[in-house]
């Protein structure tokens, strides 16, 4: 009869051990959802700042200035001539 207690708090202790076992394997699953998670955002940081490094290089901006820039006012031999004939005045845009 002195041995029951003993045999109780044994299976306490093992049930504890594999309640403990448990919840550090599942906390090592979600430690590891989370780092492919920072992985995968960290992926798409560095994505976010190279193309943003494109968009803002010299080059790019020079050339969107030059799109968007209002065309020469002074007209060029050959359009002179096609203002003339498009109409009489009529002016061509």
């Amino acid at each position: 009869m002195r041995m029951v207690p003993v045999i109780v708090v044994l299976a306490a202790i093992a049930v504890s051990l594999v309640h403990i076992r448990r919840q550090q394997v599942s906390y090592a699953h979600e430690i590891q959802r989370l780092r492919n998670e920072q992985v995968a955002i960290r992926r798409d940081l560095w994505d976010q700042q190279s193309r943003l490094g494109y968009l803002t290089s010299p080059k790019r901006i020079a050339g969107d200035v030059e799109a968007l820039s209002p065309p020469d006012e002074a007209p060029s031999a050959p359009t002179a001539g096609r203002q003339g004939q498009a109409g009489k005045g009529k002016a061509t845009r």
